[in-house]
C-alpha cells in the first residue's frame, strides 16, 4: 500500500475523530506529499454572522495545518510525545466567504533532524511553521506558529 495514502488517512481520521473540532468543520486532507499539507474546508460549518468564516475557525484550520506536519514527524520516527502549539501570531488579511483550504509547508531537513534530535536528547523541542489559508490562488490569512513536542514518560504523561 502506498504510505503517503496511509498517511493521509490516519491524519485525516486524527484531525476529525481525535480533534471533534476538526470534524466539527468538516475538514479533509485534500493533499499531502513531499511538499506539504493540505486541507480543505468547507464554508459552511464556520460560517459567521457576516456569511464569511468566522475568524477563530480560520486561525484553527491553519493551526491544524501546522500540527499534522510535527505530527507526522513523531509518528514516522515512533516517538511518542505530546504535541502543543506554544504560540502563534495570526495575520488576517481578507475575508473568506467560500471554500478554503489551510496549507503548510514541510520544514527543511535540516529543521527536522534538529527537531528530533533535540526531542530525543532533552524529551521537548519545538518547530516554528508557517501555515497559511488559501481562497483560490489568493492568500486569505497567515499564521507562525511555534508547536513544541514533549516526550512521555512511561506512564504516558508528558514530561513537565
Amino acid at each position: 500500500m502506498d504510505t503517503q495514502i496511509d498517511e493521509a488517512d490516519w491524519l485525516e481520521h486524527t484531525l476529525t475523530t481525535d480533534i471533534p473540532l476538526g470534524g466539527a468543520m468538516a475538514l479533509s486532507v485534500s493533499r499531502l506529499d513531499t511538499e506539504g499539507v493540505e486541507l480543505t474546508l468547507p464554508l459552511e460549518p464556520s460560517i459567521n454572522d457576516k456569511g464569511t468564516a468566522f475568524g477563530g475557525a480560520l486561525a484553527s484550520a491553519m493551526i491544524l495545518a501546522g500540527w499534522s506536519l510535527p505530527r507526522l514527524l513523531l509518528r514516522r520516527a515512533n516517538i511518542d510525545a505530546d504535541l502543543v502549539i506554544g504560540r502563534c501570531d495570526i495575520r488576517f488579511i481578507a475575508p473568506v466567504g467560500q471554500s478554503f483550504r489551510a496549507t503548510c509547508r514541510w520544514p527543511d531537513e535540516a529543521a527536522v533532524q534538529a527537531f528530533l534530535a533535540r526531542l530525543r536528547d532533552r524529551g521537548r523541542a519545538s518547530l516554528v511553521l508557517e501555515p497559511e489559508l488559501r481562497v483560490g490562488d489568493k492568500v486569505a490569512a497567515t499564521l507562525s506558529a511555534k508547536y513544541a513536542a514533549l516526550m512521555r514518560d512511561s506512564e504516558g504523561k508528558a514530561d513537565a
